[in-house]
């Protein structure tokens, strides 16, 4: 998600790889992801 906020949108963003398999094997899947408040407003923008 924070990829495509990034990226305005646009289908040209990137996905990073978080490891989700390692992650969830060691029961420490991120319940929630840090968004700069800058780009949330951004994006918040973008949609009005």
């Amino acid at each position: 998600m924070i990829s495509i906020l990034k990226a305005g949108g646009l289908n040209k963003y990137k996905v990073s790889h978080m490891k989700k398999h390692r992650l969830e094997g060691q029961n420490c899947l991120p319940k929630q992801l840090d968004v700069d408040p800058g780009l949330t407003e951004e994006a918040i923008s973008q949609c009005q």
